[in-house]
């Protein structure tokens, strides 16, 4: 199934096309230049809404949906705190990993740097984010944005792995978790 991002881009590719059909050569231009920047807006903002819904389901699963913890995670670790999850500047994951505490922070780091496309896919994620913050915080209507509508779409369909990668560890129940052959077993009956 699409999705919001891929239709977005299907619709300004339509858009794009039809103004061309028809000749309009100006409309096109301006069409382009705003649209593909709606395009990097939106992709970003979607992989920020999944990986901060992630973050909540980590909290419910791990904690066996104790209202508490979700509570806290949710006000202290996902409202307002996305920005903070990488180096955006810097286009380096930085204190990501980390989040989720040393051990799982390792195994994240290890499946990542052992795939060629996950590591492709973090790559592109951060320069969606990184481009997506210089959009913002340098003015919008005035940025010269290079890249074209397509190259932000393949950077999103690259970078999405990166986060239907993060959203399937962190719903994972054993993720973390210490165990003994493939059983994962509760922290508190760990030998």
């Amino acid at each position: 199934m699409p999705s919001v991002i891929d239709n977005l881009y299907t619709g300004t590719s339509r858009l794009l096309t039809q103004l061309t059909a028809a000749g309009d050569l100006s409309m096109h231009s301006f069409a382009n230049e705003n649209l593909r920047k709606v395009l990097l807006l939106s992709a970003a903002s979607w992989f920020e809404t999944r990986i901060s819904a992630a973050v909540e389901r980590f909290a419910n699963i791990q904690s066996n949906g104790h209202s508490g913890i979700e509570a806290l995670v949710k006000r202290w670790a996902v409202d307002g705190m996305y920005h903070r999850y990488f180096e955006w500047r810097k286009q380096k994951p930085g204190p990501f990993y980390s989040l989720f505490g040393e051990q799982c922070g390792a195994i994240l780091k290890s499946e990542i740097i052992g795939s060629q496309e996950l590591k492709k896919a973090l790559d592109d994620f951060l320069e969606l984010g990184n481009l997506r913050n210089e959009l913002v915080h340098e003015n919008f209507a005035a940025y010269p944005f290079e890249k074209t509508a397509e190259e932000v779409y393949e950077l999103f369909q690259s970078a999405e792995k990166f986060v239907v990668f993060v959203e399937g560890k962190l719903a994972d129940a054993a993720f973390g978790r210490p165990s003994v052959g493939n059983t994962a077993i509760p922290e508190d009956f760990a030998v």
